[in-house]
């Protein structure tokens, strides 16, 4: 509840004043794991499919220790594909997923989104409104939380950002036999689970 408080407030010192975030490291097929890093990976599935059009999208992440902000892609600019492949370097530590940063493809160009991200909440409603009206106690808002320790590779399940309400699912034997083949000095089989909770 803490940690949940404190990230709340940071989350909105966020919209209100902007914030530095550090843009993680996307692994490249020869790379290894250093002994003082690891590697994150899994699968995003997107909410606008064909719509996104050439937009990249982005999930935002919280160290709980240190506050500092990381940005990851989950889907590269100019492709449209539903899913996409994520693997990245990061450091050891406790992590809060704090928003998904995604485009909607307009005649004009594009509408830019940050959407908050909290458990059990369809954030395409509006959730401004919902905790004005009382629906919901913002202090009881809870973020999905991960975390990862040092020299370790780690599978973040299949992330399903398709809806408005959140979920991960375990589909690591489906998933690595598609990245094992391009990341050869990665051993996926000894890669520990740890879907965001």
């Amino acid at each position: 509840m803490k940690y949940l408080l404190i990230t709340f407030f940071f989350l909105l010192t966020i919209f209100a004043q902007g914030q530095n975030f550090i843009t993680l490291n996307e692994a490249k097929s020869g790379d290894t794991i250093s002994s003082d890093e690891a590697i994150i990976y899994g699968n995003f599935i997107q909410r606008l499919g064909f719509s996104s059009g050439g937009f990249p999208q982005d999930i935002r992440i919280i160290n709980l220790e240190t506050k500092e902000v990381f940005t990851f892609r989950v889907k590269p600019t100019y492709k449209s594909a539903k899913e996409n492949i994520f693997i990245y370097f990061i450091r050891p530590g406790k992590y809060a997923i704090l928003n998904y940063w995604w485009t909607k493809s307009t005649w004009y160009g594009g509408k830019f989104f940050t959407e908050p991200i909290f458990k059990n909440i369809d954030m395409t409603d509006n959730l401004d409104l919902k905790i004005k009206s009382g629906q919901i106690n913002q202090n009881e808002l809870e973020q999905f939380t991960f975390e990862i320790t040092k020299n370790s590779l780690n599978y973040l399940g299949t992330w399903h950002f398709d809806k408005g309400l959140v979920s991960f699912t375990d589909d690591k034997t489906q998933f690595d036999s598609l990245v094992k083949s391009k990341f050869k000095k990665l051993d996926f089989l000894s890669a520990t689970t740890i879907l965001p909770k």
